[in-house]
């Protein structure tokens, strides 16, 4: 399935969240239409037709853009939007980067699993190391993040492992950025999104997506 295309930097003006009145830029909130049935669809490409709505991404500005029928005052009509809504938008954006990390496994430029992280991070080849949410084991984390790695937290044990065919995975590991497709940036950003929404980590990194090769 072929993604359209992000906005670029120089096309990217601040848009206007429709709960708190605040402008920000586009990769730092999520795009809302009105689908053929008059619900309010989340727009995460930001590429569907129609005029978009903007919240920004906080799970809390969601929830009240539901509740005080934000959708409907912006788009000048009647517009339902589901409850389960703000839950919704959560697991779209986890699958979002989930996905990322599952096209740069199938590229052979991601690995999961302590040995195979620890290796290609001695190789030189890794960009970016993902760790479970729930790890608290800050000792393998700090071994394995002695080269000033970046590092995100994305999913669970469970959720990770399932990218990688396995039924759990601590530890991942994203190789470097080059000219075969920039996914350490996707990745990142897709998990910054991600806990930033669930109001983890506001600022933890960049969350405009590039283009996907």
């Amino acid at each position: 399935m072929t993604e359209c295309r992000p906005p670029q930097p120089a096309d990217r003006p601040m848009r206007t969240c429709i709960v708190t009145g605040a402008a920000q830029s586009p990769g730092r909130m999520i795009r809302f239409v009105v689908g053929p049935d008059g619900d309010a669809v989340p727009d995460l490409a930001r590429c569907l037709p129609g005029r978009g709505m903007w919240v920004v991404a906080e799970r809390s500005a969601v929830e009240q853009a539901v509740a005080r029928k934000s959708f409907a005052r912006a788009a000048r009509r009647a517009v339902s939007a589901a409850a389960d809504l703000p839950e919704r938008i959560e697991r779209l954006l986890l699958e979002r980067a989930l996905g990322d990390l599952s096209r740069a496994r199938r590229a052979g430029r991601a690995v999961a699993g302590f040995v195979r992280v620890e290796q290609m991070i001695g190789r030189g080849r890794a960009g970016l190391l993902i760790v479970a949410e729930e790890s608290s084991d800050g000792v393998g984390v700090a071994k394995l993040d002695g080269k000033g790695l970046p590092v995100v937290r994305l999913g669970d044990a469970q959720a990770l492992g399932r990218v990688f065919g396995r039924e759990r995975a601590v530890y991942a590991a994203v190789a470097r950025d080059d000219a075969g497709g920039r996914f350490t940036e996707r990745i990142a950003g897709g998990a910054a999104l991600w806990r930033r929404y669930r109001g983890k980590d506001g600022d933890d990194g960049p969350v405009d997506w590039p283009k996907r090769s």
